[in-house]
């Protein structure tokens, strides 16, 4: 838009060039201020581009790893940029993504891009509530693995995760703590009784297999029927459920004559199958008393002021079910 004077001849004057010349040293200063602008808009494009493909790349593996068959793609528009949904059997994009999209796929995709939010707005603090509890097992630790351990994550913000699902904790502070030790994550264990909130930290040593519990209670407990009860589980987790379990099944329903599950329904067990399964639970239960147990276990006060005395939820149900014998609840039978 510069004055080109050598063009139009007929104005070209010292009076015109007073004129013009100003204007095209300012349209130069502005010129060069364009320049400059135009380098910086070119960089900042760049920028943008290197973010959508790192997040797009970011998205795509998490998608990947979860198990998930979709891809998305990041595309510019107009005035904004849009994420497009591809599925793998699919040539072209899926318009209505959230037709097709199932229950858990759009709690995933909302947690990763609730995730890239929080990375933009930068909050003090991000509470997560309960977001896992509903996957499966790979998807779940793909998810965690997104959330606090990827190159954009929550690694550096302070996150509040609570959940009703033990997985997280046993992946974070032991199975896999190597991976989210950049996190540094903590686990504690919330309980409420009587109006009254404890918090109770989780440690590396505190998670155990349920095999590994049994064994240490059925050392450790003095009470001779709640050692039974670990020692019953723990046959039944090895898979031993022959006399000596059918034992324990008949001392827990207080029977003076055992007897033994069979394919036409089941039978007195004889005194020597008795002796046998005594001696086997001996091995690892020496002070193990059939006789003696099943007087106590028909004893109802003793079994109340059992009841009353633990604070274990585990022990609570099986001397509810010794207590009360079969009980039509399949949710209390799951249990037995």
């Amino acid at each position: 838009m510069k004055i080109d004077l050598s063009l139009i001849d007929k104005l070209d004057s010292q009076e015109t060039r007073v004129t013009v010349d100003p204007i095209n040293e300012q349209l130069d200063g502005l010129i060069a201020k364009v320049g400059s602008l135009k380098g910086r808009i070119n960089r900042h494009k760049a920028k943008i581009k290197k973010t959508i493909d790192e997040n797009q790349s970011s998205i795509n593996s998490f998608l990947r790893s979860a198990g998930y068959r979709y891809s998305v793609e990041i595309v510019p528009e107009p005035d904004s940029y849009k994420m497009k949904l591809v599925h793998q059997d699919l040539g072209s994009h899926i318009e209505m993504a959230a037709r097709h999209l199932s229950y858990g796929e759009k709690n995933a995709f909302a947690l990763v891009l609730f995730m890239h939010q929080v990375l933009s707005e930068k909050p003090d603090l991000v509470i997560l509530d309960d977001p896992i509890s509903s996957f499966d097992k790979n998807k779940k630790f793909a998810i965690l693995h997104e959330l606090f351990r990827g190159k954009a994550s929550l690694r550096d913000k302070t996150t509040l995760m609570l959940t009703h699902d033990i997985e997280p904790a046993i992946d974070v502070i032991k199975s896999t703590s190597a991976i989210f030790q950049g996190a540094q994550p903590s686990a504690t264990f919330l309980s409420s009784r009587a109006g009254i909130v404890k918090e109770v930290p989780i440690a590396r040593e505190d998670i155990q297999t349920f095999a590994k519990i049994c064994k240490d209670n059925v050392t450790s407990l003095t009470d001779p029927l709640i050692k039974a009860i670990y020692l019953r589980r723990e046959f039944e987790l090895r898979d031993d459920v022959g006399l000596e379990y059918n034992l324990f099944a008949s001392l827990f329903k207080g029977r003076e004559i055992p007897t033994v599950k069979c394919a036409t329904g089941s039978r007195n067990m004889p005194p020597q199958e008795k002796t046998q399964a005594e001696a086997k639970i001996r091995v690892e239960f020496p002070a193990f008393d059939y006789d003696a147990l099943v007087v106590e276990a028909k004893n109802v006060e003793a079994i109340k002021a059992k009841f009353l005395a633990t604070d274990v939820g585990y022990e609570k149900i099986q001397l509810f079910r010794i207590l009360g014998g079969d009980h039509d609840d399949d949710v209390i039978r799951k249990f037995y």
